[in-house]
């Protein structure tokens, strides 16, 4: 395609699309193709995805086994939507849910499951978690975000670049705690005992591993306090962990091994495993105080999500192979970013994240844009996330080799030097 002829194909969006898109104005290309981690643009370039589609695609793009599910299940004549009918594809995915994901970790839950999207996962949680506990207030962080509908924009505290128009007056955003203090401890308490604008606190929600907020964990020791003050006042506890959840970190959960032990899981993003359209909520088995109906939507059916996604438990987490190679990645690539970070000590850079979900904190959103440009001329996607955007973050697909891994970290070292020339 000629130059002329790709600038008029960009012309159509730009007439014709809403203002409001953003990643094309990142990445100006048309995409036309992709495979594993990489993604080809109709002038047949190719560029290493270290984006993955900000994370829904952590199992790689048109991963082939996953395919072969989808092809198979469209090709036989089974249904495709359903809404909360019984069907095998559902069955399949509940019991791959439970035998696959939650019996090994101790987890005695049930399954909602509540439509494509992650920000409908989190409107359905607080919904049962004010119906639970008669209590509307919430509790979260700096730095939460937890979607673009009203309720769980009014809940997040951190959207970079986005303008937050939803504030209703019963949330309260605490400070992110990377190392725990008696102040967080205090703070945690007294919005627990004075909750907002005279209602009591019903939900403290937050994302273990926090996403567009910097690719930063929470302290474990804080989540313990956090799980043990929030069942002394009746609160629930909701962890989404649609960003950092479904092996993104290492573990299938983020939050595995620091005793938060939440009420509710929020589940989207990588959960089908291919990139569909699906979003499920996690429920203690005790709390799961829905009447029937009290919660509905037209998309909770979709059966190709449901196969695709149990066929992507059975693959990657019957055993802990998968696990310990996204860990193992994870230590490469912040070795990498270290290094990158080290060449520039003067700039006081900071390595963020665990497993495959990390980044670079350069500081400076100019800086971190100029690299994410300089990455793209390099034929390397990468974004930028956090406070005002000041952090060139990392999400490349679990399944992206090694080779690839060290490709893209090289292409981006490049970019540094690029950018900071």
């Amino acid at each position: 395609m000629s130059n002329n002829q790709e600038n008029g194909s960009i012309n159509t969006f730009e007439e014709l699309e809403s203002n409001v898109r953003y990643y094309c104005r990142r990445w100006p290309a048309v995409f036309a193709s992709s495979q594993g981690s990489v993604i080809t643009d109709e002038n047949s370039r190719e560029y290493l995805d270290f984006f993955a589609g900000a994370g829904v695609l952590s199992y790689g793009h048109n991963n082939p086994e996953l395919i072969e599910v989808a092809i198979s299940h469209l090709r036989s004549g089974r249904l495709l939507s359903s809404i909360d009918t019984f069907t095998p594809e559902k069955r399949a995915f509940l019991e791959a849910m439970e035998e696959l994901i939650l019996k090994p970790r101790g987890l005695d839950m049930v399954v909602q499951t509540v439509g494509p999207t992650g920000a409908t996962a989190v409107e359905a949680a607080l919904q049962l978690a004010q119906g639970i506990t008669g209590n509307r207030a919430v509790i979260g962080f700096e730095g939460g975000y937890h979607g673009m509908t009203y309720r769980a924009a009014s809940v997040s505290a951190s959207m970079p670049g986005r303008k937050v128009v939803a504030h209703l007056g019963d949330f309260v955003a605490l400070p992110f705690v990377d190392i725990i203090t008696n102040n967080d401890i205090e703070l945690l308490d007294n919005a627990f005992r004075h909750g907002v604008n005279g209602e009591k606190i019903g939900a403290v929600i937050l994302e273990p591993t926090q996403g567009e907020g910097g690719a930063r964990p929470f302290d474990p020791a804080y989540l313990k306090v956090l799980r043990e003050m929030s069942s002394d006042y009746g609160a629930l506890v909701i962890a989404d962990e649609v960003q950092a959840g479904v092996g993104r970190t290492g573990p299938f959960f983020s939050f595995e091994g620091s005793q938060l032990d939440p009420d509710i899981v929020c589940l989207s993003k990588a959960i089908s495993g291919l990139g569909l359209p699906m979003a499920v909520n996690l429920i203690r088995r005790g709390l799961d105080a829905w009447s029937p109906g009290e919660f509905s939507g037209t998309f909770r059916g979709n059966n190709l999500a449901f196969a695709t996604s149990a066929k992507m438990m059975s693959l990657y987490w019957s055993d802990p192979k998968f696990e310990k190679e996204t860990e193992a990645k994870g230590i490469l690539v912040r070795n990498a970013l270290q290094e990158i970070s080290d060449t520039y000590t003067e700039l006081g850079f900071e390595v963020k994240g665990s497993g495959l979900l990390c980044g670079i904190n350069v500081r400076d959103t100019a800086i971190a844009d100029q690299v994410a440009l300089a990455a793209f001329e390099r034929q390397l996607i990468v974004e930028t996330c956090g406070d005002g955007g000041t952090i060139v973050k990392l999400l490349p697909p679990l399944t992206t080799t090694e080779s690839e891994i060290n490709d893209g970290l090289g292409r981006l070292a490049a970019a540094f030097a690029a950018a900071l020339a």
